[in-house]
């Protein structure tokens, strides 16, 4: 080949690999993940293959914050800084199916708690909690009691005298994870059922409740302080709602390696302090089981990708593959009840269709239920998309 004809060819190469480069945006850049060995026992299952990244510059906020103080570009105020309690944040990612999945460390909330109530307190707790009971209307009762659930907590509050008035937004506009969903935290070989119950300051990502704590073997009650009095206590002012409560609490945080699977758009309408342990348990284990599941299914998609935001009144391309046993692909969408786009049928390995959707909404659930010859239903694919 004549040598200026090759540094040219060269040259257009290179220019096209810079010009292909510019329109990876780091929020979307893939990223290898491992997850710690310590908790390999429980993780067998989950495809962590079939996750990207949430947002990567998102991500490396709390790394900023963690080595600088800073989110954003803003500094912190002191009582919200984080050098001294690092996040530790090591992935955000999402599945296929919409589950958003954080490694970081735990930190501890009790707010809610007698302590926060009726007690000392600490220097950010408070009685009140974000989520409340449905079923109840008196205070504290309505509060979620971080000493008897175990929660999690959306970091979404803001600071006074913030100069960056837009970043408590980032998080549930990013991941979808409101109050109330349900989600499973993973620590060692311990499996927790949880759910969002509180909120926390947008720059600090990992806090749960005391029973959370506990549950995975880091009890942060100090010795001697877990009290069963709570409705007998002979001081009628410090009587609580619960027997089981603490009376002080070491506030230390777990450090790092504590997993958090969250399934956005998961709230049980109907949870009361009576029946809440028994539905999150059932329904968020259920969740991390089908997400094992996923990498078992007859349906590949191709695009969208889960998460995906597209603009109202455009089309929408579906496509994936198929294994041998799918003759038959019913496609449907939310919310307020799913209703069907398309109804594909002598189905062949490679699939598409268009849509066009002309009505807003955020993390839509879609879902792809193929069929057999005869007609049967095999292993859905559920995913969102966002259209706006």
């Amino acid at each position: 080949m004549n040598k200026y004809l090759r540094h040219l060819l060269l040259t257009i190469a290179g220019i096209y690999l810079i010009l292909m480069s510019s329109f990876l945006s780091p929020a979307f850049a893939q990223v290898s993940y491992t997850p710690p060995a310590q908790s390999a026992s429980v993780l067998r299952d989950i495809p962590f293959n079939q996750a990207v990244p949430v947002d990567e510059a998102y991500r490396k906020e709390f790394e900023n914050c963690d080595q600088k103080d800073t989110f954003r570009g803003f500094s912190l105020p002191i009582i919200r800084r984080c050098k001294n309690d690092p996040n530790n944040v090591k992935a955000l990612l999402k599945f296929s199916d919409g589950t958003i999945f954080i490694e970081s460390k735990l930190s501890l909330d009790i707010d809610g708690s007698w302590l926060a109530c009726k007690g000392q307190g600490a220097p950010t707790s408070q009685c009140p909690t974000s989520f409340s009971w449905p079923t109840e209307t008196q205070e504290p009762n309505k509060f979620v009691d971080p000493d008897n659930f175990a929660y999690i907590v959306n970091p979404v509050s803001n600071f006074q005298k913030s100069n960056d008035p837009g970043g408590n937004q980032l998080f549930e506009k990013k991941t979808g994870v409101k109050l109330g969903d349900l989600g499973v935290v993973v620590y060692k070989n311990k499996v927790v059922p949880v759910f969002v119950a509180d909120s926390g300051p947008y720059n600090k990502l990992g806090e749960g409740s005391s029973l959370l704590h506990q549950l995975i073997g880091e009890d942060k009650c100090k010795p001697g302080k877990r009290r069963t009095d709570g409705k007998t206590r002979p001081d009628l002012e410090k009587r609580w709602t619960s027997d089981t409560y603490c009376e002080d609490h070491k506030d230390v945080s777990v450090d790092d390696k504590v997993l958090f699977f969250i399934f956005p758009n998961s709230k049980i309408s109907d949870l009361s302090p009576s029946n809440a342990v028994a539905k999150i348990n059932a329904e968020a284990l259920k969740r991390f089981e089908n997400l094992k599941d996923n990498r078992q299914g007859v349906i590949q998609l191709n695009q969208p990708q889960s998460g995906q935001s597209f603009a109202v009144n455009t089309a929408v391309t579906f496509s994936g593959t198929a294994n041998p046993e799918v003759s038959r692909i019913k496609v449907s969408i939310g919310p307020g009840g799913l209703f069907e786009i398309a109804d594909l049928k002598n189905i062949k390995k490679n699939w598409t269709f268009q849509q066009v959707f002309n009505t807003k909404g955020i993390n839509r659930p879609v879902t792809i239920q193929p069929f057999n010859a005869t007609d049967k239903p095999l292993k859905p694919l559920n995913f969102t998309i966002t259209i706006q």
